[in-house]
């Protein structure tokens, strides 16, 4: 069972693959829009809080 903060970063890695799956598909490809895409996505205070909560936890679980 995913913890709340799993399954943020999980969704966004998910979306990430999908917007880079596009991106290498056939077809035009806008490498700026992609990155603008991948920002929106990944660079989320959510996903950046998430992040940091589930790296002190691990890091927690080392010093205990």
């Amino acid at each position: 069972m995913n913890t709340p903060d799993e399954d943020t970063v999980l969704k966004a890695t998910e979306d990430a693959r999908r917007i880079l799956a596009e991106y290498i598909a056939p077809g035009p490809r806008d490498a700026t829009q992609t990155v603008h895409r991948l920002l929106a996505v990944l660079d989320t205070e959510e996903v950046v809080r998430a992040l940091d909560r589930m790296k002190r936890r691990q890091t927690m679980r080392l010093v205990e």
